[in-house]
């Protein structure tokens, strides 16, 4: 895989995570977390691809990327396990001086083997199997498939996959509510998505014979296409092994994983099908943590409209408080739409993307997550920072901090008023530069009704989401 693709893919799966990290220093080791809300660290690891972390990091270290040498590798979990859990990430990340944090998403296509779409089989019958990953150290999953839809994992934890479609969850501690949620569709064309090939080739697993079928990478810029994994599909068309391409034309020995056991029978529609209750946040944890008392209020609730420009084009964003929480709406004048609502003290939030015309590719929830003083903002004023400047001005007849944060690849400056309030804010830079540029045209300080900053009914829609059940 070229660099270009390999960002590319990266950059696809991957949420950017606010991070205030001072400039590297020469000699100085970088340091990477690899955050996921439940996969359990030792899966984030070079010995398994399980979710796609061997991918990537023998990708890594191809650029040249050693762990242990010029990198450090933090790995963060919901499940609190081992090297780290998400509840200690704030607390660490600031005073570990982490440079880039990638919250991967669980299904990088490359290596999870998540390419049914391309095979022919048709009408493939309801099943309940075992999947066995190789590790280290092994684990199983069971997993449910009802008319084009599989469900993996626990009641817990887990995810649904259909066509074109991902849906994870992790429920809270009490099994009450939700903590975090995420749903993705694939909307328009993918240059990255791999192409499943069927071959002559057959294998046997769990005593079935099965068709081997190469993925195949898109094509590089001079038109070679390579074989990086396999998978095995039985003659009705289960998924029943999936892998490292092999030389003789199978899958390297062990498979990243393989069902251990497998029962064709009739599964009930609702037991593949994510539950009604994702598509409802008031059944997140985020969204019923109680509200600070308005004695605790630090800045004014308020309703702005901002004009300016994005990767998208020439947009309007549309921005308001009620304290604690911020809702920020952007909308382009070709369809696309997003939507970031943050709690500005636990950090809970939900970000929501539509692409051009509208059409829904991604939602997220985030449970609360509470954070040290000093776990985004060093010790100190702004002006005290290595990588800030600090300077005063007047914007639209007010009084401004106007502060440059130069601490990542990606420059930030905003122009806040005495009061917190964002006239101003501009970005530039990093591996993708789109600029991006938004200024205040109207401003009321005013009370603002908890209502008008919680999530629009609309944007959890199933049908939008293409989910008819």
């Amino acid at each position: 895989m070229k660099r270009r693709e390999f960002m590319a893919l990266v950059g696809g799966s991957a949420v950017a995570w606010p991070t205030s990290a001072p400039a590297q220093q020469p000699g100085k080791p970088y340091r990477i977390a690899l955050i996921h809300p439940f996969a359990p660290v030792e899966t984030l690891n070079e010995a398994t691809s399980t979710l796609g972390y061997r991918f990537f990091l023998e990708e890594f270290r191809r650029l040249g990327c050693v762990e242990g040498s010029n990198v450090v590798i933090d790995r963060y979990s919901g499940l609190g396990k081992k090297s780290g859990q998400l509840s200690e990430f704030g607390r660490l990340g600031r005073k570990a001086h982490i440079h880039a944090i990638l919250a991967m998403t669980a299904f990088l296509t490359a290596s999870s083997g998540q390419a049914q779409e391309g095979h022919v089989v048709n009408n493939v019958p309801d099943y309940v199997a075992t999947r066995e990953y190789s590790g280290p150290p092994t684990r199983q999953v069971n997993l449910r498939h009802h008319s084009g839809w599989l469900r993996l994992g626990g009641e817990r934890s887990g995810y649904f996959e259909g066509p074109g479609r991902l849906v994870w969850f992790r429920r809270a501690l009490d099994g009450d509510r939700y903590d975090s949620f995420e749903i993705r569709q694939k909307v328009g064309t993918d240059s990255t998505r791999l192409e499943s090939v069927k071959t002559e080739k057959l294998e046997t697993y769990l005593g079935e014979t099965c068709t081997i079928w190469d993925l195949v990478d898109p094509a590089d810029p001079i038109g070679r296409r390579r074989v990086s994994f396999r998978d095995c599909i039985t003659h009705d068309g289960i998924q029943i092994a999936h892998g490292w391409a092999a030389e003789d034309g199978g899958i390297r020995e062990p498979p990243e994983w393989r069902l251990t056991s497998l029962t064709r029978t009739a599964v009930p529609g609702e037991e593949t099908s994510p539950p009604a209750e994702l598509f409802d946040w008031r059944n997140f944890t985020g969204f019923a943590a109680p509200t600070p008392s308005l004695e605790a209020e630090t800045e004014p609730d308020f309703v702005a409209t901002m004009d300016g420009h994005y990767a998208s084009g020439a947009g309007v964003r549309y921005r308001k408080r009620h304290f604690p929480w911020l809702r920020t709406d952007t909308k382009f004048a070709n369809g696309a739409w997003i939507i970031e609502i943050v709690n500005e003290r636990n950090h809970a939030g939900l970000w929501f993307r539509a692409t051009a015309q509208g059409a829904f590719e991604s939602l997220l929830i985030r449970e609360p997550h509470i954070w040290t003083q000093d776990s985004w903002s060093a010790a100190g004023s702004d002006a005290e920072q290595k990588g800030v400047i600090v300077k005063l001005g007047t914007l639209l007849g007010e009084e401004c901090k106007i502060t440059t944060d130069m601490r990542s690849e990606r420059i930030r400056t905003e122009w806040r008023t005495a009061d917190g309030i964002v006239l101003k804010e501009e970005e530039a830079g990093g591996r993708a530069y789109n600029p991006e540029d938004w200024t205040v045209v109207e401003l009321q300080r005013r009370p603002v009704e908890l209502s008008e900053v919680m999530p629009p009914a609309d944007i959890f829609e199933r049908a939008r989401w293409g989910l008819s059940r």
